[in-house]
This record gives structure tokens, C-alpha cells and sequence, in this order.
């Protein structure tokens, strides 16, 4: 069972119909598959920083990200937290997703507070089974995801300025939203988040930010929001 913190439970089905309505992965369901998972759905509240949960929990449920954003973290081998991905609403996730026994990493709030909704693993692959553009859609979204871990990977041993790079593009692919002075990301990040996302120190990432911010490619606005001003010298970073 997932660990959490305020969870709520809610049994009404038309709370979980109106959202679902707001999920296109669940809304583009046929309904009779649609109407034979609804009553499986459970609502939850997760507060910062309780876990959602945790690398090697049992996957027995299919989660998706009502309000809020959640982070996929996991340890490396000097016991480090790295930033896998940021997961924003209406995208799904856990170990389950992709028929896994085990959660391969620790899924925790990103934002104050976050809401989910969750199925069983059992209603999620019967839902499936009816509806293969729905399973379609949820390969392509894994596949972009696992992608991303495959590229962040090939530059672990690189400068930190690509990986950073990298990070702050990939970022804007998930929650990049036009902007007069560019591409504002709409999801704050602390220069922890940061560090954990290039798998770097503070202290590095820090340094990193500042000096984006004084070559024009970066600046930082209040609650932490980033905004990518030269996306083109950002993009040329990352490939050099």
C-alpha cells in the first residue's frame, strides 16, 4: 500500500466522472470501458514530502496526477537522489504502468500538495484490453519518458553545463509555457530540484544557474519559476 499523508478517499462516483472528464487518456476511453473502471478509481491527497511510494513498494496500482506534480526520484550508488522525471497532470505513472512487480523508483510531491487518482493494476490491464488507442497513447508516453532516461544517461559523464542544459530544455518539454521573454516553466524548481535533475551538488547547481543567468540564457522570477530566454544557445549547449 502506498505511504500517505491526508490521503482522501472519495466514493462518489461523479467526483471521479468530473474528472475524468479533465484526463484525455481516460476520457478518449470507450465508455463501457470507462464506465467498468470508474468504480475502481480512488482520489488521494499527498502532502510535501510524503512519499506516494517507494522504490521496490509492491506495483499494484496505475496512478495518474490530478493536481499538482509529482517527481520520480531514485538513489544512485553514493546513496544520492536523483530527479528522473516530473510527471504534470493527467500523465500516468508508477511501475505499474508498464506491468512491473516492483516500483523501480520513489514517487513524492513536487508542488506543496498533490492529488491522484489511482486504479488496481487488474481494472487498469481489463480497461486496456477494451481499448487499445488508450494503450497505444500510454506507450508512446513511456517510450518519450524512457528516452529522456536513456539521453540523460549518455551525458552523466559530462559537463555539468550540458546536463544542466539538457535538464532546463527537457523541463520546458513538460511544462514550458510561452512567455514575452521566452519559455516560462511552470512548475517551480529549487536549486536542490535542480541538482538532483543533473545529478550534480547544490553548491554546482548553483553556480551553474548563476551563470546562465549573467550569459542571458536564464533568468529567475519570484516562487521559483525559470524562464528559458535563448532556447537556441540552450539547445546548442546541450548538443556541444
Amino acid at each position: 500500500m502506498p505511504r500517505m499523508s491526508g490521503g482522501i478517499a472519495l466514493a462518489s462516483s461523479q467526483a471521479l466522472d468530473e474528472f475524468i472528464q479533465h484526463v484525455p487518456l481516460l476520457f478518449e476511453m470507450p465508455e463501457a470501458e470507462r464506465r467498468a473502471l470508474l468504480p475502481h478509481g480512488r482520489l488521494d491527497t499527498f502532502e510535501a514530502p510524503a512519499d506516494i511510494f517507494r522504490q521496490g513498494d509492491v506495483a499494484d496500482r496505475l496512478w495518474i496526477v490530478a493536481q499538482g506534480e509529482v517527481k520520480i526520484v531514485r538513489q544512485d550508488e553514493g546513496g544520492r537522489e536523483v530527479i528522473l522525471e516530473v510527471i504534470t497532470p493527467g500523465e500516468v505513472f508508477g511501475g505499474a504502468a508498464i506491468f512491473l512487480p516492483e516500483h523501480p523508483a520513489t514517487a513524492r510531491p513536487l508542488t506543496p500538495s498533490v492529488e491522484t487518482l489511482s486504479f488496481p493494476s487488474e481494472a487498469y490491464v481489463q480497461a486496456l484490453a477494451g481499448s487499445p488507442a488508450t494503450a497505444l497513447t500510454i506507450i508512446r508516453m513511456l517510450g518519450l519518458r524512457l528516452h529522456s532516461t536513456l539521453k540523460m544517461n549518455q551525458l552523466a559523464g559530462e559537463r555539468v553545463e550540458r546536463r544542466m542544459a539538457f535538464i532546463l530544455l527537457k523541463m520546458a518539454g513538460v511544462c514550458g509555457r510561452a512567455d514575452p521573454e521566452g519559455i516560462l516553466l511552470t512548475v517551480p524548481l529549487t536549486r536542490q530540484d535542480l541538482a538532483d535533475m543533473a545529478g550534480t551538488t547544490i553548491e554546482t547547481a548553483i553556480r551553474m544557474l548563476s551563470r546562465f543567468q549573467t550569459d542571458g540564457l536564464v533568468t529567475t522570477r519570484k516562487g521559483g519559476h525559470l524562464v528559458l530566454r535563448d532556447e537556441v544557445r540552450l539547445k546548442g549547449i546541450a548538443r556541444a
